[in-house]
Formats: structure tokens, C-alpha cells, sequence
């Protein structure tokens, strides 16, 4: 298996995304209205098990920082939802699944990485603004203190 940029897949997002992926087949098999509920109630709870158990540089996102989460993933949080449900839905396969994934959590860092661009940026065009101020505000003092002398 090719490696993964971001993702960081533990043993037990696997197993529950099988589990996942097995409530969605099993599914089919039951008429019962309220068991019908109950798989439904189950899958969305086996989606979020399976988001929160996503690991980002050692961290996991159900015990990840809320700023931390929000700045970001938490624009990426419905999305990636949405990938889990049709991949345990149409039977992915779990290698198959984390690439995809990790894609996703890609394009997140990708979108991270591009805003700390933006505010380094911005940090170095104050400073030069702020030197170039400074040294105008000095040439200044210099020809003041020589009409002075004059």
C-alpha cells in the first residue's frame, strides 16, 4: 500500500469502518420498520466513530483542540462525512478508502499551508513598509538637523 501523506489509520478505524460497511449490507436484508430505524441510528453513530477515530499529526479528531479543528478542518467536516457514508455505503475498500481520504485531509493542509503563506506575506510586506517608514522619518531628522546647523 502506497503511503499516506496525512491520515494516520489505527487498527480500530478499520474495524469500524468495516462494521460500517457490513451495516449497510445487512441492511437489505431486514423489513422490519423499526429495525430499519435501528440500522439507520447505527450508521450514523459507526460514520462519526469513524470520523473521530481519524489521526492528523498524532492527533485524533474527536480529542482535537476545537480552534485546532476548526481552523483546520471543520470547513472539510461534511465532506469528509459525506466520503465516509458512500464509501462504506458502495463497499470500498478500506485501502481504497483511506486514500481517499487522506486526499481529502490533503487538500485541507493544502488550504492551511496557502493561508500561512498569506499572513507571512503580509507580515513581511508591514515590516518592509515599516523599515521604509522608518527610514524616510530618519532622512528627515538628518536634513532637519542640518538646515539647523546651517
Amino acid at each position: 500500500m502506497e503511503e499516506l501523506q496525512y491520515l494516520n489509520p489505527t487498527e480500530l478505524l478499520e474495524k469500524i469502518y468495516d462494521t460500517l460497511c457490513s451495516e449497510y449490507e445487512d441492511e437489505a436484508h431486514y423489513d422490519n420498520e423499526k429495525d430499519k430505524q435501528d440500522i439507520e441510528v447505527t450508521k450514523r453513530r459507526l460514520t462519526k466513530k469513524v470520523f473521530n477515530e481519524f489521526v492528523v499529526d498524532d492527533e485524533y479528531f474527536l480529542t482535537m483542540d476545537s480552534k485546532t479543528f476548526k481552523e483546520r478542518y471543520h470547513l472539510y467536516e461534511k465532506d469528509l462525512l459525506k466520503m465516509i457514508t458512500g464509501c462504506s455505503e458502495n463497499g470500498v475498500p478500506y485501502e481504497k478508502f483511506i486514500r481517499i481520504i487522506d486526499d481529502l485531509l490533503a487538500s485541507a493542509n493544502h488550504r492551511l499551508n496557502a493561508f500561512e503563506q498569506l499572513n507571512e506575506e503580509i507580515t513581511r510586506i508591514k515590516t518592509e513598509k515599516e523599515q521604509e517608514e522608518q527610514e524616510s522619518e530618519e532622512v528627515i531628522e538628518e536634513e532637519s538637523e542640518e538646515e539647523e546647523e546651517a
